[in-house]
């Protein structure tokens, strides 16, 4: 997340009050369409993202696009049982796949238009539109996921401790490497991949830093405090992060509180004589799911509180050291990330379900209609911890304006 400002339209790209910077790619000058090597140790991501990107949505296009030639598809739609919770698993798998290849093309030929445009200076319409298609080309390949990544990442745990002692469930590894959910896999790092470079292009087109997202040292308000503090006057997405931090962690709560219930023998929102006869599968996954919820709703507190910036004293040979900004940011991108297609997914389960249906069952579903404001939540107070704890970057040099610090509490 960057402090670009994308109401001006504006694309002056000198800064004011900053010492001067070198050419970067990050930083355009009096030479824009120049790009010279990085300064040594700075990030070398801003430079390969797009790349991969555009090869990763061209793979996919010519994997979709060969497909149809050979009279054959992929494993999405009404042909795929194993895509049965996904948004369009009513319609043809031919179709679906066709669109892939369509959808694949676009995403390659966007990105590739935005990595083109590198370091050149466009105006606000330019990069607004150029956000509005990422943004449908990210909400159509949304339509292709639905909770199977969520639900494997929450039932690995059970399944890495009982998997030696259950063959059942030592065969549900077999769901790891399953057509239908690799697709899922691949189309998600596309988004996150196209997400990505969007933010470089909007950056690098305004003038602003590819890493930091920075423009003038003196207007950055999102300063990191040292760590463990946060600023006196928050600003911008960081004013957000408390907030946003409270919603992402109550809703797994809420989800979690309805799976223990069950474990302790009540059947809250489930039909009683499904509950006993289902009981004992239940218990274990349940158990699972649960637990995984509450240990991501206290992480999630992590991001707005002292001990998410600086390992507590009860750890061991880490106490008192910064939490690397990575530790905490990549884990909870990936669950942001996968809560959103399954939420949509349970949402769609809902309202397929008849009213009667819906009134003896409504905790198998209910929780998940609020996923995808715990997915935007997550997000958002994701975005305000990284962009508090900037330093100075390794790219530009641009450091933190200079603030008053008050400790966290």
């Amino acid at each position: 997340m960057d402090d670009t400002d994308l109401t001006t339209g504006t694309t002056s790209t000198t800064t004011t009050s900053a010492p001067p910077l070198r050419n970067t790619p990050g930083h355009t000058g009096s030479q824009p369409n120049r790009t010279p090597p990085p300064p040594r140790g700075a990030p070398r991501w801003p430079r390969w993202v797009p790349g991969l990107t555009v090869a990763w949505w061209l793979a996919g296009a010519v994997t979709a696009l060969t497909a149809v030639l050979t009279g054959r598809h992929l494993p999405v739609g009404a042909s795929t049982p194993e895509a049965a919770g996904t948004i369009v698993d009513s319609v043809p798998s031919d179709s679906l796949t066709a669109v892939l290849a369509i959808l694949g093309l676009v995403g390659a030929a966007h990105a590739a238009w935005m990595t083109s445009r590198a370091g050149r200076p466009a105006t606000r319409r330019v990069r607004a539109a150029a956000v509005t298609v990422s943004g449908l080309v990210v909400a159509l390949g949304v339509a292709f996921a639905d909770t199977s990544l969520l639900a494997r990442m929450g039932y690995l745990p059970v399944v890495l401790v009982r998997a030696p002692f259950d063959p059942e469930l030592a065969g549900a590894f077999d769901q790891y490497v399953a057509p239908a959910f690799l697709l899922q896999l691949g189309v998600l790092a596309a988004l996150v991949l196209l997400a990505v470079t969007t933010v470089l292009f909007v950056r690098r087109s305004s003038g602003a830093c590819a890493v930091c997202g920075r423009r003038d040292a003196s207007a950055d308000h999102h300063a990191p405090a040292p760590a463990g503090e946060t600023s006196a006057t928050p600003s911008g997405i960081v004013a957000w992060g408390l907030p946003a931090a409270i919603v992402a962690a109550t809703i797994p709560c809420l989800y979690a509180l309805t799976r223990l219930i069950w474990v302790l023998g009540y059947p809250l929102g489930l039909d009683p004589e499904m509950y006993e006869q289902d009981a004992g599968r239940l218990v274990a996954p349940a158990v699972g799911l649960g637990l995984f919820a509450v240990v991501g709703a206290v992480l999630t507190l992590g991001l707005v509180q002292r001990w998410g910036e600086v390992f507590p004293r009860w750890i061991p040979g880490l106490a008192g050291r910064r939490v690397p900004v990575a530790l905490a940011v990549v884990p909870a991108s990936v669950v942001a990330v996968a809560i959103l297609p399954a939420g949509l997914s349970m949402i769609k389960g809902l309202l397929e379900m008849s009213t009667p249906e819906l009134l003896a069952n409504w905790a198998a579903f209910g929780p998940g209609v609020l996923w995808p404001l715990w997915s935007v939540a997550l997000g958002v107070a994701t975005a305000a911890y990284a962009t508090r704890r900037r330093g100075t970057c390794r790219l530009c040099g641009r450091s933190p304006s200079t603030i008053t610090p008050r400790v966290a509490r």
